[in-house]
Order: C-alpha cells, then structure tokens, then sequence
C-alpha cells in the first residue's frame, strides 16, 4: 500500500509518533511519501524509524502553496490512501483532494481542541468551516479516548463511525532497561539530591509555571529539603521567559536545565520524580514512559493524561493548582514512593507496548482504503 502523508508542524508528538509507529513491523508492506516543511526529518526518521520506507518531500509553509505541492504529489504518487497528522494538516489535504481521483483521507488528531479557540464570531465561523471541512474525512483516528471524545464534541457533523480511538503506546524496553545517566555528577549535584524532572516543552500547556509556583511555596513555607532541585530537559517555547521568572522567585539555585541529550530514557532513570503538571493534552506520551521506567510521576487532571495515569499508583492534581502540586512532590520525594510505581511497571509494559497500537492503526488503514486487512 502506498500511502501520503502530510504534517505541517512535525515537532513533538508527532515526530515521536513517527519514530514509535513507522518503525514496526506491522508496517512492513507500507510505503510512505511524506510531505512536511523543512529536511531535520529525514534524518530522524532514517535514526529512529525504517528510512527506506519512507520519502520525504518538502511541503511549502503557506496554506496555498502547501495545497498546491499535495495536488501535484496526489497526482504524481498514485497514492492508495492520504493520511494527514494534525488538523491543519488535514484541512490543507482534503482540500487538496478536490476535483482529483478520490483517494481515501485519513486523518490523525493529535491535539484536542479548546472552548477559548472558537470564542466570538469569528470563533464560531472558524468551526464551522473546520465542520465542514472535516465531514468530508472518511476516516479519524484520535490517539486516545478523551481525544476522541473531545473531536466528537467539537466536530458533530464527522459521522461518529468514522472517529476511532487507538491508545498511542511507546517502545516500553527501552524505558524499562534503561541505565539511569549520573545525573548528579554530570550536573554537579550532591549524591543524595532529591531530583524532580520536568520533561515537558516551555509552553502553558505543560504547566512548568505551576511547578515552579509549587516549588517556591515549599520554600517559602520552609517545606523545600536542601537536596531538592528540578533538572528541566524541555526545549524551545518560553524557555528563556521561564527561566527568568523563576529567577525573579529566587530559585536559580534550584531549578537548571539539562544539556541536550537523545536518551531522555537514561535521563528519566536517574530523577526521583517526574512533574508533568499538564493542562491539556491529547494522549501523555510523557506519562506512558515515566510508568514504564517504573519513576514516580505526577500528573495534571487533565484530558489525555488521566486516562494514560488511571489505574497506576500516579496521582493526579488539578491543573494549576500548585499547592496541591507542592504537596504531592513533597510526598514521592520521600524514600518510600518509588516501590508502588516499580511494582507497576509490567502492568504499564503490556498496557503501551506498541505492537496493539501498531497493529490497530495497520488495520485502520485497510479499512478506511477499502482493502483487506492485512
């Protein structure tokens, strides 16, 4: 089967989702033209993932000219099936697909939307258009269960026999059998340091001010251990912002950002806790890893991370709510807190290995392009 892809912002969960899903062999007779902005993909995909499948063309950045190179790639490929990863993406590939040959579109969502996107006219006209638009998808593949409710809630003319839920998985060995890094030496830690790990982007959806917030209560109320610091192996975004707020606060003895590595697995092996205090998200890639390395995690009540954290011993806080935060780091940094999560892990092994999640969206695939399932 030969498949187009198209990501216009191929960062993050996405560029993890290549790596963790084209990589298997449930994909083996699947052969992809990616369309995407820029050329740092290749390179991952060729280290992460089965590089002869795939052929990487660029994708112009503009809504007109992205709409005009997937025509001519629609044209050109032949392709048995289009599959876009992101909304935007698949706005700019069914609009792409009109008046060609209909080939079958599929669409991932990766993020989930937000009543504050659609405030006011121009709000309530943008989900119309997005209504519209959609409704002509004849297929949607959300990455989780909330994130399929969510698409449902806010794209009601999608037919709902079209939306399916397939939970992402990870590759779960490599975050169980990972070494953990010598964090402290490398950083210059005491060897008893308490290190709770943010592993999130610098954006307000992963919450990094509520943790800081968190962390400057504790020391305000004197409740901060003098071995406690928060390492942070997060990217771009406000980064520099960030930093400088919790400078404000006082706490640059306290937080420091980790060089970059490419094992956040060993990385993750090393910390004591790991926050990720989320306001939103579509499915916590980030949670899945943490119960797999058997690392105490706390996690933000929110959409796509408390259905990944539900039945782990994880806990829960509101999003935003740093005091309930503080409390609950103050508590899995004790010398107790890691035995539950450790006893967990093989629970959190089967639950996001990645052959179910591979294996379901192979099948989606035959489905939606009207093909045997293979």
């Amino acid at each position: 089967m030969k498949v187009l892809m198209a990501a216009c912002s191929p960062g993050g969960g996405i560029t993890t989702f290549f790596g963790y899903v084209y990589g298997n062999d449930a994909f083996a007779d699947i052969d992809v033209v990616l369309a995407a902005p820029g050329e740092g993909l290749k390179g991952y995909l060729a280290d992460k993932a089965k590089a002869e499948r795939f052929e990487v063309r660029t994708l112009s950045k503009g809504a007109v000219e992205g709409i005009r190179d997937l025509r001519a790639l629609i044209r050109a490929e032949k392709p048995d099936l289009l599959h876009s990863h992101g909304f935007r993406a698949g706005v700019l590939m069914e609009l792409s697909r009109k008046g060609l040959r209909k080939v079958p579109h599929l669409m991932t969502a990766h993020d989930v939307f937000l009543s504050a996107q659609f405030r006011g006219w121009k709000g309530r006209l943008t989900l119309g258009a997005l209504n519209l638009t959609y409704s002509r998808l004849d297929g949607v593949h959300a990455v989780s269960e909330d994130c399929a409710r969510n698409f449902k809630e806010f794209i009601p003319l999608v037919a709902r026999r079209k939306v399916t839920a397939i939970l992402h998985g990870i590759d779960v060995e490599r975050f169980r059998d990972a070494v953990p890094e010598d964090i402290r030496g490398r950083l210059g830690l005491p060897e008893d340091a308490k290190v709770i790990g943010f592993f999130g982007r610098f954006m307000g959806q992963k919450g990094f001010r509520t943790l800081v917030d968190a962390i400057a209560l504790l020391r305000r109320e004197g409740r901060l251990p003098e071995n406690a610091y928060v390492v942070t192996f997060g990217w771009g975004g406000f980064i520099r912002e960030d930093y400088e707020y919790l400078r404000e606060l006082g706490l640059g003895d306290v937080f420091i950002q980790h060089p970059h590595t490419d094992h956040p697995e060993t990385a993750m092996a090393a910390v004591d806790v790991v926050a990720m205090p989320s306001r939103w998200e579509a499915c916590g890639l980030l949670g899945m890893e943490a119960l797999s390395a058997g690392v105490p995690i706390v996690g933000g009540n929110c959409i796509g991370l408390r259905e990944v954290l539900a039945g782990s011993p994880a806990p829960l806080v509101e999003p935003m709510d740093h005091r309930a935060l503080a409390d609950v780091l103050l508590e899995l940094v004790g010398d107790g807190a890691k035995a539950a999560f450790q006893a967990y892990a093989p629970e959190a092994h089967e639950r996001f290995a990645l052959e179910r999640p591979c294996t379901e969206l192979r099948r989606l695939y035959s489905r939606v392009a009207g093909q045997e399932s293979a």
